[in-house]
């Protein structure tokens, strides 16, 4: 039998905008019958091997109208616009953030991006974002962070080839950006990216989740 995947419950609490909270659920029905060990779950450096890519995909189109809702309560307007973007990703993958993942990027980053490692570096105004989710060993998934990199004028930041990373939780509020407030909590993003420092400090995504154009 192919797997099936729950929806259990789609609820929002309206709250006041500052301490709104989501609490949208989908469930994968294997897990909910039988969860996964606990260090399956992942972590930041240890990707989750909790689901099959059939099963990334089913619980990321249950969980598409919650992400929505994630970008919607951040400040940015750019950001809130994210459903015009281009994806640079085919779908969803379990990735070393320790969550489920999906790589878009704005008009002026794409064609840049599209073109991975020979690309040159991004422009000003440049944003990758990453929309992401997590999955519970008991099956229950959950919006997560909303990872940002954008592209800022020339000597915002010179060591990091004037990158601003930042962070979102899925209510909208920040977590931390560089050069802002709470710069301390997103140092790691940079120090993780400077690996690519000969690739503009971007981790392109791996060849077989690729859209290599535009319109792919």
């Amino acid at each position: 039998m192919p797997i099936a995947l729950l929806a259990l419950l789609l609820l929002t609490i309206a709250l006041p905008a500052r301490a709104q909270t989501f609490v949208d659920e989908c469930r994968v029905a294997r897990l909910a019958a039988k969860p996964a060990p606990r260090e399956a779950q992942g972590r930041l450096g240890a990707p989750p091997a909790l689901l099959t890519q059939a099963e990334i995909e089913l619980t990321a189109a249950c969980m598409a109208a919650a992400l929505d809702r994630s970008f919607a309560a951040v400040g940015d307007a750019a950001l809130r616009r994210v459903r015009e973007w281009a994806p640079m990703s085919r779908s969803f993958k379990a990735s070393e953030h320790g969550t489920f993942l999906r790589v878009y990027a704005n008009p002026q980053a794409a064609e840049s991006y599209a073109r991975y490692e020979e690309g040159p570096r991004m422009p000003q105004g440049a944003i990758v974002i990453k929309r992401s989710f997590r999955v519970e060993p008991d099956g229950r998934a959950r919006p997560h962070r909303i990872y940002v990199m954008e592209k800022m004028g020339a000597g915002y930041e010179t060591g990091i080839n004037d990158w601003r990373f930042a962070a979102y939780e899925p209510n909208g509020t920040l977590v931390g950006e560089t050069g802002g407030r709470d710069n301390a909590r997103v140092r790691f993003c940079a120090e993780c990216h400077a690996a690519a420092r000969e690739q503009d400090f971007l981790i392109f995504v791996l060849p077989k989740f690729r859209i290599n154009s535009i319109g792919e």
